[in-house]
């Protein structure tokens, strides 16, 4: 488990990575796979009473880059 320094600076290097990302993306189903196997790690990592604060931020960045989940697809 991590600390809320290194858990938001693990998220912030998620936010960073989402522009460039989602531009070179070859096909938008490859995304949700990848996203969520490195959300789940960045959840993985986080303090118990931190996973809220995460979840909105991971909520909070995909929304800021337009992306939505689709239907039916589990949460991270």
């Amino acid at each position: 488990m991590i600390g809320r320094q290194q858990l938001d600076a693990e998220l912030d290097r998620l936010t960073d990575m989402l522009p460039p990302w989602c531009e070179h993306l070859r096909h938008p189903a490859q995304f949700w796979p990848q996203f969520d196997a490195l959300a789940q790690e960045i959840l993985g990592h986080a303090q118990p009473d931190d996973r809220p604060h995460a979840l909105r931020r991971l909520d909070a960045m995909l929304e800021k880059n337009g992306l939505r989940r689709p239907a039916g697809l589990p949460d991270y």
